[in-house]
């Protein structure tokens, strides 16, 4: 009973800690200024337009998707490491610490 207690509040705080975006600041908010106090600050400070922003969520995709990674795991690799991951979860995980500590 005592960990039910524990167990769900850390979970509630788990799944609130997921659901907040990673890179989410305040300055992502649009800001109102007018055309020439825009046109005054950039002649002043020399300045160029920014470029668009890439939204979070291609952002977070590129992040994960697109980069180096070290390695190219062949088609074979991943499907071996899938079955057994699918058929015995524990051998699967126990090999990945093994292989971790090398």
């Amino acid at each position: 009973m005592q960990s039910k207690k524990v167990l769900i509040p850390v979970t509630l705080l788990l799944l609130i800690q997921l659901s907040v975006p990673v890179c989410y600041t305040f300055a992502q908010e649009i800001l109102v200024i007018d055309h020439e106090t825009k046109e005054r600050l950039l002649e002043q400070y020399g300045l160029e337009e920014p470029q668009p922003p890439i939204p979070i969520l291609e952002q977070q995709q590129n992040i994960l998707l697109g980069g180096d990674w070290g390695f190219t795991p062949s088609v074979g690799a991943v499907v071996l490491e899938l079955t057994i991951l699918a058929r015995n979860p524990l051998v699967f995980i126990s090999q990945q610490l093994i292989y971790s500590l090398k």
